[in-house]
């Protein structure tokens, strides 16, 4: 488990993207990590995001461990969905699946990883998604702001994008949108 990237702590996978935010592919970056209880420390060198060569990654699948206990079951059939990228459009249909007004009547896409902070964090693949989106004809069209935020406006032609760094935003956004 990483703890700490380049002196910076890291409880979540957007701490150690944001760790590695100054960092160059192919600069050397130190990781702390625990593993069988004992602490230790690795000097990495690091390469290209994939997808996104100016960004420096370790050139590991990072996850967020945890165990949480909902107070309802909760079973979601992901079908051929690979990878976090159904993160916050998961948890906006739980909160609709409790009795929560989250789409307030829009037709709604998203799509973003979802850290236990409520942080939303960049995926891949927005070009396909946005055009999907579009295709389908959705009213609003949630993504992670920067980069998925920008690319997303690329491929837009008049879909509303609306960027969202955290859940908390996006059920802001949905609730601002229908209005």
């Amino acid at each position: 488990m990483i703890v700490e990237a380049d002196g910076k702590v890291v409880r979540t996978p957007g701490d150690l993207r944001r760790a590695l935010e100054p960092v160059e592919p192919g600069d050397e970056v130190t990781v702390e990590y625990v593993r069988d209880e004992k602490r230790e420390t690795a000097t990495l060198e690091t390469i290209p995001a994939r997808g996104q060569p100016g960004r420096a990654a370790i050139g590991v699948f990072v996850s967020q461990e945890a165990d949480i206990e909902l107070p309802v079951d909760v079973t979601i059939d992901s079908g051929s969905i690979g990878g976090p990228s159904a993160g916050l459009p998961f948890a906006l249909e739980i909160l609709e699946k409790l009795g929560r007004d989250v789409d307030h009547g829009l037709n709604v896409a998203a799509t973003g990883e979802i850290e236990l902070d409520g942080t939303v964090a960049p995926v891949g693949g927005l070009k396909q998604k946005t055009i999907g989106a579009k295709k389908a004809g959705v009213d609003v069209f949630l993504v992670p702001a920067g980069d998925n935020a920008q690319e997303a406006r690329r491929y837009a032609n008049g879909l509303k994008i609306v960027p969202v760094k955290s859940f908390q935003q996006a059920l802001r956004a949905l609730a601002t949108a229908a209005r």
